[in-house]
């Protein structure tokens, strides 16, 4: 084997490893609301909820595992095994792209080991940040991670700038967008920061940059479209996720405006401390500052144009939606901002006339500090999520044991079941931060049934909710914990009240 390619390989494992750690919370079995949908449907049925959504890539996927009749619940604990070896041949490709775009100045450090640790960590965080963790929620990380991975393939493909290199961006993030549309922002950032830190170009080729960028996304985004309607012409069904919203202009400007600032604020998604993205942004700004060089102006505006143009790249296609809404699996450049900085910092310190240890060590405490914040997140909501499923399943049995005394009781076999909240239901247990992990099943409206079926082994048909049903038995009613008088039947019918 040649040195290269031990060398190559040496990296590679490393870089696995280090995502394996990363991912290691999540390759037990975990279950969202959406996983007992998943389930409850299957994929025989469940396929042709991509297909409708455009993501093609994963309807094929589930189509052949559904040849191979392989069960749903098999699917949604592999999917995360595979994202393991997607994930780390994201962070290489990043990580290997930077260390040869920085190549002739890093070498010269005679801090080189502390360098590529750095370059090392950011990448890291590009790619697994603080938002990406919500991707673990869900059967569909599969394809949220190809895309990913494909995106830094095309990054480093347009940055490079060989021959064909516009045409096969092109088809490289429309693949990735058949894959999952949301995490197109992340190539974007990409992009953006590879052009940023190599060496000086005048404005003609940064516009020209944009220009090809913007060109790619308009031409991928229209050509989606069609796909989308395509789609949902074989299945019989109107596309429902991008069209007018109902909102005034004034409405939708406020939004905008908001949209732009809550992602790096106070809107965490409960994923990650308030302030945390602002907070390494303002701090990036202030350390490039202190460089106290003639291009210190000009680094500030480059930096701050990379952060503008993600968070752009993030908010403007959630306007194309006709329910305008945000959700950290459609954010991940914003989430990629805190590596992004890490990369640029490093990029500035080595870029100077003379590199500062000072600086260098700081970068270096403050990547490790950021990296261990990002690795308690992930395992912190792994955690939340390990205790709400076993709520969870505590939950249903109480409910199946007071189901089941009914049954014996009276000799009736139930059929049919009605949902109701008492009137101050909450979402989560243990008072935990509400996010996609742990919201309690039985507050899910699609997946309350999936939900009770799954762990009773029953095949309940759920009734639509009845005012009339409410009033009798759970009016104004407000439990803190389960008590029997939430489980009421007619005949049989059971009805539930959720506290």
């Amino acid at each position: 084997m040649e040195k290269e390619t031990k060398e190559k390989l040496k990296i590679f494992t490393v870089v696995f490893f280090i995502t394996l750690i990363f991912c290691l919370p999540f390759l037990f079995p975990h279950k969202i609301t959406d996983t007992y949908w998943n389930i409850g449907e299957g994929i025989s049925v469940y396929k042709f909820t991509p297909l409708r959504d455009g993501r093609i890539v994963h309807f094929l996927i589930l189509t052949i595992l559904d040849m191979l009749n392989i069960s749903m619940e098999t699917y949604s604990i592999a999917v995360h095994y595979v994202c393991v070896i997607l994930y780390a041949f994201a962070i290489y490709n990043v990580y290997t792209y930077i260390i040869k775009i920085l190549d002739s100045r890093i070498q010269q450090s005679e801090h080189l080991n502390i360098v590529k640790a750095i370059i090392l960590m950011g990448s890291t965080l590009i790619i697994l940040n603080p938002l990406v963790v919500e991707n673990f929620a869900y059967i569909e990380n599969s394809i949220m991670s190809l895309g990913i991975l494909l995106g830094t393939i095309a990054a480093k493909t347009l940055h490079q700038n060989q021959k064909w290199a516009y045409a096969k961006t092109l088809i490289l993030i429309l693949i990735a967008g058949l894959c999952y549309q949301g995490n197109l922002n992340m190539w974007i950032a990409l992009s953006l920061l590879y052009f940023a830190i190599d060496k000086k170009k005048p404005i003609k080729e940064w516009v020209k940059y944009f220009a090809k960028i913007a060109s790619i996304i308009i031409i991928v985004l229209c050509s989606l479209l069609l796909v989308l309607n395509f789609c949902n012409n074989i299945t019989g069904n109107e596309q429902e996720r991008l069209g007018n919203s109902n909102f005034s202009f004034e409405k939708l400007s406020f939004l905008f405006t908001m949209f732009c600032i809550w992602p790096i604020t106070n809107m965490t998604f409960g994923y990650y401390p308030q302030m945390l993205i602002a907070i390494v942004i303002i701090i990036t700004t202030i350390m490039i500052g202190l460089q106290k060089s003639p291009t210190t102006l000009r680094m500030i505006f480059k930096y701050i144009l990379i952060v503008c143009l993600t968070i752009l790249a993030c908010i403007v296609p959630t306007f194309l939606q006709k329910n305008i809404t945000l959700s950290a699996r459609t954010l991940n450049g914003i989430g990629a901002i805190i590596g992004i900085s890490i990369i640029f910092l490093l990029y500035v310190n080595i870029n100077s006339e003379k590199l500062r240890k000072p600086f260098m060590y700081v970068l270096l405490i403050l990547s490790i500090v950021l990296t261990c914040i990002n690795l308690f997140d992930y395992y912190n909501i792994a955690y939340m999520n390990q205790i709400t499923c076993k709520k969870d399943k505590e939950y249903v049995d109480k409910i199946n044991a007071v189901m089941l005394e009914y049954e014996q009781k009276n000799g009736i076999i139930l059929k049919k079941v009605m949902f109701f909240k008492d009137k101050h239901c909450e979402e989560v247990y243990n008072n935990f931060v509400y996010n996609t992990f742990n919201t309690k099943g039985i507050v899910t409206n699609y997946a309350r049934l999936h939900w009770l079926n799954y762990y009773t082994g029953r095949s309940l048909e759920e009734l639509p909710t009845s005012n009339e049903i409410y009033d009798k038995y759970f009016k104004d009613k407000n439990w803190d914990s389960f008590n029997k008088e939430q489980v009421q039947f007619e005949g049989d019918t059971v009805y539930i009240c959720a506290y």
